[in-house]
């Protein structure tokens, strides 16, 4: 275990300057906290379970504590303006002189993105192996105000120790290079925590990961095994990764313009595998999208990436190339706002501009919550004149989570006393846990949990401890914002139904000395229903509105109450109304 640090020097504090915040601001203890016993393990997941992302478990014993992955999540719609998702850490923060460290399973931004929001609280030991890390400095460039960082390479089946953690990384199979289980050995006994995880025989064959390790920890005892349940509804195997390589062979043999392939910029051995392809087929790839640039450079610089020579060109250079011989890796196949392929099927992206020859392949699966706006953007893309093909008409994607026959095998090899489904929504927990009783868990030794419930595990037994209430915090950029009910209805409103801003320019008796103004932002009028027209007989209204009320104290609430009367009557709209009363001498 090799360790080093980057100072990162203290610039300000943020006006809400992290995740303590103002007083009480993230989460209550329901239950004040009993004394633990020398025996016994605390475990409090506080993100993860009942939801898809924002992965993030404390492991307490009565000296020391850990937290394994620090992740975030990208809100849905009912999150309107929020850009992520922190989880509620103040547990951690509490007991902050007794957290050792943070144990990173692998790269992924639902493990990690939340670390640089902890960091502007405690200077921290992070412990990860180099791509990870890598991912994790991108990541405080763009933060100000973080403490120091102290980062602990791990490397694959060398055991290292944290307080009274002993842990071994046990190499698995993902979407991404570097993703680890882990082997923990605490005072009540040996704890395996799967993180992200498949099994993929073919690519095992090429001595990639076996399961022969955690066999191996099954033949000694797991007291608690913590496994991996996003794709537990799913039954089967998933396809090889060898599989999904013989179709992108198949259409970049049979390309006939140029090809643009959306998926995840983190998913290296398939771009490894896609450059492969155009390499043995003589064609050029170029990449399109900020976060593919970083990643590929990151792998490239740690040797993580092979890129054939002579193979990869700067997108501006790609029409010096003839169609069929043009490949384009690209970013957006989750139709982020403002992403590359988002730009590109809104014919604003200012390198690419689809044709009628081009085909885009989606190879990756449809996160739920993004749907819709997939789905837009592939409508967009047809428009355009582009063929799409994606994953429910085409093989060309693979989970990186294990299907039921894994997660089996995963529960036969360990031989667990207890079990806890982990990473899921709450069907794939109770999904999990059939299938944990099924293999031969006892049925009260297979506990579903959410966010907040706290677990003690000792040699005798496992049971429900503290209930803890969770916040998820939202935020934009490296800043917080409000996320209270009263915000998130009002940005509804907003979005619902838009802004209109009023000002009233009068003298000192209160009479006008121009006639009001009126602009709006973000209405969404009836179709026949001209806007123009609408503001202009809201002036004459508001001149009306004056002149009857102009001289009562409550006028700027009545100028609100009167707008929105006018609106509704005229527009069939109930805007947030901004009064703007300037009076002059």
């Amino acid at each position: 275990m090799s360790s080093y640090y980057i100072p990162l020097p203290i610039t300000y504090r943020l006006f809400y300057s992290g995740l303590l915040g103002p007083k009480k601001a993230l989460g209550q203890q329901t239950n004040k906290t009993n004394a633990m016993r020398k025996d016994q393990l605390k475990i409090i997941p506080l993100g993860g379970l009942g939801e898809i992302g924002m992965n993030a478990m404390v492991f307490e014993t009565h000296c020391d504590m850990i937290l394994v992955d620090c992740g975030l999540q990208f809100p849905d719609a009912s999150y309107p303006g929020v850009e992520v998702l922190v989880p509620d850490l103040s547990y951690v923060l509490s007991k902050i002189d007794k957290l050792r460290g943070v144990i990173i399973t692998h790269g992924h931004d639902d493990h990690i993105g939340a670390v640089p929001y902890l960091l502007r609280e405690k200077s921290l030991d992070v412990y990860a192996t180099p791509f990870p890390q890598g991912l994790i400095e991108q990541k405080l460039t763009e933060f100000s105000g973080v403490q120091e960082i102290r980062f602990h390479k791990i490397e694959p089946r060398k055991k290292f120790k944290v307080g009274d953690f002993e842990l071994d990384p046990i190499p698995v199979q993902h979407s991404i290079i570097e993703a680890l289980a882990f082997a923990i050995r605490t005072p009540a006994g040996l704890v395996i925590h799967s993180g992200d995880f498949k099994h993929d025989p073919l690519e095992v064959s090429r001595g990639e990961v076996t399961f022969k390790a955690f066999q191996e920890y099954g033949d000694q005892g797991v007291l608690l095994l913590l496994s991996d349940s996003t794709n537990a509804e799913r039954e089967g195997h998933t396809i090889s990764e060898v599989e999904i390589e013989k179709s992108f062979e198949r259409l970049l043999g049979a390309q006939t313009g140029r090809l643009i392939i959306a998926l995840f910029a983190s998913n290296i051995r398939r771009l490894e595998k896609i450059f492969g392809i155009a390499k043995k087929q003589q064609k050029k790839v170029a990449l399109m999208g900020r976060s593919m640039h970083s990643y590929t450079r990151l792998a490239v610089e740690q040797n993580s990436l092979s890129i054939p020579e002579d193979t990869l060109i700067l997108i501006e250079n790609i029409e010096k190339y003839p169609e069929d011989k043009v490949i384009v890796l690209t970013t957006g196949s989750q139709a982020e706002p403002r992403s590359a392929l988002v730009r590109v099927a809104e014919g604003i992206h200012e390198d690419l501009q689809i044709r009628k020859t081009d085909t885009v392949i989606m190879s990756s699966r449809f996160i739920p919550g993004n749907e819709r706006a997939i789905t837009r953007m592939i409508d967009n893309l047809y428009r355009a004149g582009a063929d799409v093909l994606y994953e429910s008409v085409h093989q060309i994607h693979v989970s990186g989570h294990g299907f039921q026959e894994e997660l089996l095998m995963m529960l036969k090899a360990v031989r667990p006393k207890y079990f806890i489904p982990i990473h899921g929504e709450f069907r794939h927990l109770s999904k999990h846990a059939k299938l944990a009783r099924s293999s031969g868990v006892e049925e009260s030794s297979a506990l579903v949990i959410e966010d907040g419930q706290s677990v003690l595990v000792s040699p005798q037994e496992m049971a429900l401890s503290e209930k803890f209430e969770i916040q998820k915090h939202p935020a934009v950029g490296s800043l917080f914002v409000d996320g209270s009910a009263e915000s998130l209805q009002a940005k509804h409103a907003l979005a619902k139904a838009g802004i209109v801003f009023v000002a009233l320019f009068r003298d000192s008796r209160g009479k006008l000395l121009s006639e009001p103004i009126v602009s709006s932002r973000g209405l969404l009028l009836y179709h026949g229903v001209d806007e123009a027209e609408v503001l202009e007989k809201a002036k004459i209204k508001l001149s009306k509105v004056n002149d009857e009320y102009g001289d009562r104290e409550d006028f700027e609430e009545i100028v609100k109450l009167e707008t929105r009367r006018f609106f509704r009557q005229h527009a069939s709209l109930k805007p947030v109304v901004i009064p703007i009363l300037v009076s002059r001498t």
